[in-house]
């Protein structure tokens, strides 16, 4: 395998030439780094990460680390899409994600901080918070967080408008005659779940309408969490027309439950969803929901990121992207269904 010095040998150069080659100084002729450059390709060398490092001050790597409540991890469609569009971005800039475990052997007393300041990361995208987030951020090591806020010259954050996508399902339910409206809400320990729960109750609000607490149940963003919302529902006398839930994945729990004991959707009652994953379109029926750009949710984060690591002010420390409504099979417009009912 070829060497730095091999390399400086072929081209007639100092090991120090060869270095400032590859790494882009301007001090050297462009005849001179050319030449290095076409060497380098010829004896196929590849410059050492930590070698790198000396020269650059940058290992060109993110490090990962994300908590999820329900443990689902990588399996998640939402946190699977968003991690491709951010490796896809920070990939486009030579840079690599390095994900840190939380798991640990008995005997480590090394923290999450610990390991990214061993670990000599350029900055970290954030999934949740770490247990460890304040002594994180004191390091002043960039930082980007996904669905929750984070304030400071070396941090910013991205998250989806969530309560405008709830408030915006809400006005368009009712426009389509709903009047009597559920809820299924997520951990309220959770920024995107608190800020949908305050979309349902500003929806409500706008058109005029008192929400009923009993239609107000606990969804926990899961499948298993949506069928037990589900049995919530089912144990009342009066039920609401339509239920929104805060995931995709619990609004098809529910629908499992629902039509299991019976029930037609949207006939007997409209179900609607919030994410947009793949799974919302081969639901059945089709699933309503508020999509999440998850692409944008991820190129954002990275590009947030790297103009943080960049050393550049970032024009915004926050980014809230967008949502859409989607309107599918689950809902359907009152009148229609009155119509069916008198034929």
């Amino acid at each position: 395998m070829a060497t730095i010095k091999d390399i400086a040998l072929k081209a007639g150069v100092s090991v120090s030439c060869v270095s400032r080659a590859i790494n882009g100084y301007s001090d050297i002729s462009e005849e001179t780094r050319k030449k290095v450059l076409r060497i380098v390709e010829e004896m196929h060398y590849y410059p050492k990460a930590s070698a790198r490092h000396l020269v650059t001050n940058h290992t060109h790597t993110i490090g990962l680390v994300f908590e999820t409540h329900d443990q689902s991890g990588f399996g998640h469609p939402f946190i699977s899409k968003v991690l491709t569009a951010f490796s896809q971005e920070i990939g486009k800039q030579g840079y690599d994600l390095l994900m840190f475990t939380n798991n640990q052997v008995p005997f480590d007393t090394w923290g999450f901080v610990e390991r990214v300041k061993h670990r000599d990361v350029d900055g970290v995208f954030l999934i949740g918070r770490p247990p460890d987030l304040d002594a994180l951020l004191a390091t002043e090591v960039p930082v980007t967080g996904l669905d929750f806020m984070l304030t400071g010259k070396t941090v910013s954050s991205v998250m989806s408008d969530n309560r405008r996508g709830v408030q915006e399902m809400v006005r368009t339910l009712y426009e389509m005659g709903y009047r009597r409206f559920g809820f299924a809400y997520g951990p309220l320990d959770l920024h995107p779940a608190m800020e949908r729960l305050q979309g349902f109750h500003s929806g409500l609000w706008e058109v005029g309408i008192h929400p009923n607490p009993d239609w107000i149940v606990y969804g926990n963003f899961t499948y298993d969490g949506g069928k037990q919302a589900a049995r919530e529902i089912l144990r009342l006398t009066e039920r609401p027309d339509v239920i929104l839930f805060s995931s995709d994945l619990s609004a098809i729990g529910a629908m499992q439950i629902f039509q299991e004991y019976g029930m037609k959707i949207p006939e007997d009652i409209g179900v609607t969803g919030f994410d947009d994953v793949d799974a919302a379109t081969f639901a059945y029926p089709s699933l309503t929901t508020v999509r999440q750009n998850m692409d944008e949710l991820g190129r954002a984060a990275a590009k947030l990121l790297l103009n943080l690591m960049s050393g550049q002010a970032p024009l915004s420390q926050h980014l809230t992207i967008p949502t859409e409504i989607v309107l599918r099979n689950s809902t359907i417009p009152k009148q229609i269904l009155d119509t069916g009912k008198d034929g």
